[in-house]
């Protein structure tokens, strides 16, 4: 999985990651 993000969206990206993270494990 590749994701590319502005600086100012990061953050928003790794909230992202993290509940999807949480969905699959």
């Amino acid at each position: 999985m590749q994701v590319t993000v502005r600086d100012n969206n990061v953050d928003q990206a790794l909230r992202a990651l993290k509940k999807k993270m949480q969905r699959e494990g």
